[in-house]
């Protein structure tokens, strides 16, 4: 699971941040939701809001770039399979 959740997060790193989205809805309160693309099963979004984007898969999985200074990191934030939304 490591090396696909790996995967997931260069292909943000590579992909999601330069290339157009393969397809994109509104939902929410207005939120525009990108879908990226899909790797074994697994799909990855992205949205943006409180100006930064933000990365999720269908597994529950939320990764957000945040920025500290000049040091650079991904939040990492996986749902546990007892979280209800």
């Amino acid at each position: 699971m490591k090396k696909i959740l790996g995967l997931l997060l260069a292909g943000v790193l590579l992909t999601g941040c330069y290339k157009d989205p393969q397809s994109s809805t509104t939902e929410g309160n207005g939120f525009q939701v990108e879908f990226l693309f899909e790797k074994d099963g697994i799909k990855m979004y992205r949205f943006f809001d409180g100006g930064k984007h933000h990365y999720f898969t269908t597994t529950g999985e939320t990764i957000s770039p945040q920025h500290s200074g000049k040091t650079k990191y991904d939040e990492n934030i996986k749902m546990n399979s007892t979280d209800n939304f």
